[in-house]
């Protein structure tokens, strides 16, 4: 599924602030939006700066996704596993102990689990109460691969979970390829 923004446009002068850029969609304001469509609505401000900005949008179905990242797979990977850098793409800090069997979390109100295998660099897949993500990293020429997998049994993952983690994802890409980047997203 490509998800493509409805109505965008930069907010004047406010490139340097948060927010830069306003969605105008009354499905937005909705009191209450079904799972889907939050999670469609939270990619398509997240795609459409990234087209605004010309960069490639993130693609993804139910359940996975794949984004290259113009970084080394060692910073990228270091960026999901400590806890500082971990906060400046996602939010929210990370307590994870890096083994096999270790407790994670993300403080403040995100997903508890269990570090279930570890590869430094390579592998990361994180048992949560909302599923199994599977985070894999390998090298090519324009730096690193990222493939996220998110599960729950034999099915996808609750779409606001996984809303959480593209919305996420698409701002780790941001921390390695933007300059003096401004998040997209506020608290």
């Amino acid at each position: 599924m490509r998800i493509r923004a409805r109505t965008i446009a930069p907010a004047a002068d406010t490139r340097d602030r948060l927010p830069w850029a306003t969605v105008t969609d009354d499905g937005l304001i909705e009191a209450e939006v079904r799972d889907r469509e939050f999670t469609q609505r939270c990619l398509e401000l997240a795609n459409a700066v990234d087209a605004l900005e010309g960069r490639a949008v993130l693609e993804f179905d139910e359940s996975s996704t794949t984004v290259d990242i113009a970084a080394p797979t060692d910073e990228v990977f270091e960026s999901l596993t400590d806890r500082a850098l971990f906060e400046r793409w996602f939010g929210l800090p990370l307590a994870i102990e890096l083994f096999p069997g270790g407790r994670w979390e993300i403080e403040g109100g995100g997903p508890v689990g269990t570090v279930v295998e570890l590869v430094a660099d390579h592998r990361l897949v994180l048992s949560e109460d909302t599923g199994v993500s599977t985070w894999e990293l390998s090298e090519v020429d324009s730096g690193t691969r990222l493939s996220v997998t998110m599960r729950l049994g034999d099915g996808p993952p609750p779409p606001r979970s996984w809303c959480g983690w593209l919305s996420g994802i698409n701002q780790l890409r941001r921390l390695h390829e933007v300059p003096d980047r401004c998040p997209i997203w506020v608290a």
